[in-house]
């Protein structure tokens, strides 16, 4: 695909983002049913509440991004692309994927039961997804659903990706960025939103 005209790289950017953000939704039920456990165990004080939470931080959550680093670089590298994009498609793909990896543990943390988590998950997920710039872009959304793009984790990252790989890609590339709406110069404000 690193080979292809800019046009047929974006769909690529997008399903390395769609990726990152399910990696983590099939692992609500496992959380809850680990709440499940740690109840009971605290109610006996074998442990306190934090210890999990700490458990859970300094076991699983490098274990996730071992995964998601591990996805990325092997895509990356079947991708064909020059190693200069690698930095920025990996960081804003971890970056989302810490995003959702977040919104999905606190889903889990208050939902009565798995089937609850993900039918809360879903709809964010899908608005997120939808509106990042590539199925509905920014130029082309209606007037009131243009905030929906403030907030997007995947909005955010698609801008930052596609803006940086169509700096080495010429005024083609930078054509089909404006298409698309993305402006280049706002990773801080994509930075935000994820860690926000």
């Amino acid at each position: 695909i690193g080979t292809k005209l800019f046009l047929q790289q974006v769909p690529f950017f997008f399903i390395m983002l769609t990726g990152a953000s399910f990696a983590s939704m099939g692992f609500m039920p496992a959380l809850i049913e680990e709440r499940g456990f740690m109840k009971y165990e605290t109610s006996e004080a074998l442990y306190a509440e934090w210890v999990m939470s700490l458990a859970n931080f300094l076991v699983d959550l490098p274990l996730g991004l071992l995964g998601a680093s591990g996805q990325v670089y092997i895509t990356f590298l079947f991708s064909g692309f020059p190693s200069t994009i690698l930095r920025p498609l990996f960081t804003w793909v971890l970056l989302t994927f810490l995003a959702y990896d977040s919104l999905f543990a606190c889903l889990a943390a208050f939902a009565k039961d798995a089937q609850l988590a993900q039918l809360i998950a879903t709809p964010v997920l899908t608005v997120f997804m939808l509106f990042n710039g590539f199925v509905v872009s920014h130029s082309a959304a209606p007037a009131w659903f243009k905030w929906l793009f403030e907030i997007s984790p995947n909005f955010r990252a698609m801008q930052s990706i596609i803006t940086g790989v169509a700096d080495e890609g010429g005024a083609d590339a930078q054509s089909i960025v404006q298409a698309f709406g993305y402006e280049a110069g706002h990773e801080g404000t994509g930075l935000a939103v994820m860690l926000g």
